[in-house]
């Protein structure tokens, strides 16, 4: 077999190996995986007011909000490099250059939200910043315009695609229709609607190092009765999304119990040791 011929099929084979790859390139383009959106859904979204990817904004869905009943970081893939490839490395310290936001806040504005649209019941569930609103967000017989908004961001979201290396983030125009942006924290609907989602007022972001409450607000029974807080969550800088569930009062009930026990068992003790 001749050097030549030899060369010949080397050259075939490669260009071959070219055309798979290209084919394999556009197969994947073609069917790059779009995020599903389920009714009551905690959506993670956040905006950025000024430098890298000002232009642009995020969302996250964490799945079934029933699933925030314990402590757990969010298995959500690698959102580090999602993060510092769209928003610099430098998007979880760059501070607001507009002047907008209160002095010290975060280029980098996120919040968590659901709604319950299909369930016709209007419950909504939100973060809130303690430092903006100290109490839990309260109930409200409106509570409509929050569960369509959500819902409209949600139908959005799902036109994206799975940002590469995560499992439900994508990266979207802030300024088109239904963007998270849009719905923060006041839509272009005018003041009747100010507030985030046209519902909390002013607004339920906070900076990335804010560490949130997150609120279940069921439709009132009477105007301005509180909410229920039922865990919070906190984003650190590697992108990891942690939630940190408020034990029920039996535990506390357990905890007493168990300190009490603790501390007659230290007086016993003390008594004993004395005697002897």
């Amino acid at each position: 077999m001749s050097a030549r011929y030899l060369t010949k099929q080397i050259m075939k084979t490669k260009f071959k190996i070219f055309l798979l790859a290209i084919a394999a390139s556009v197969f994947s383009s073609a069917y790059a995986a779009s995020p599903t959106y389920n009714n009551m859904d905690a959506l993670f979204g956040f905006r950025v007011t000024s430098g890298t990817g000002a232009t642009i904004d995020g969302i996250i869905d964490l799945g079934p909000v029933s699933q925030f009943n314990h402590t757990f970081t969010l298995s959500l893939g690698d959102l580090g490099t999602y993060m510092s490839t769209n928003w610099g490395s430098d998007w979880f310290t760059r501070l607001d250059t507009t002047g907008t936001l209160a002095a010290g806040s975060t280029a980098v504005q996120w919040a968590v939200v659901a709604g319950d649209f299909a369930g016709g019941t209007d419950n909504l569930w939100s973060t809130r910043n303690p430092s903006i609103q100290s109490t839990p967000w309260p109930r409200n017989f409106s509570q409509g315009d929050g569960s369509s908004s959500i819902d409209a961001v949600g139908t959005t979201f799902q036109l994206g695609t799975i940002a590469s290396g995560t499992t439900s983030a994508i990266v979207q125009t802030a300024s088109v229709s239904n963007s998270w942006a849009s719905y923060q924290p006041a839509p272009p609907n005018g003041a009747n609607y100010a507030g985030s989602f046209k519902t909390w007022n002013p607004t339920n972001e906070g900076s990335t190092s804010t560490v949130m409450p997150f609120d279940s607000i069921p439709t009132a029974t009477a105007a301005n009765q509180l909410g229920t807080t039922l865990g919070f969550f906190s984003w650190s800088s590697n992108g990891n999304i942690t939630f940190t569930v408020i034990p029920e009062p039996s535990t506390y009930s357990m905890l007493a119990l168990g300190g009490l026990g603790l501390l007659g068992l230290m007086i016993l003790r003390r008594r004993r040791a004395a005697r002897a």
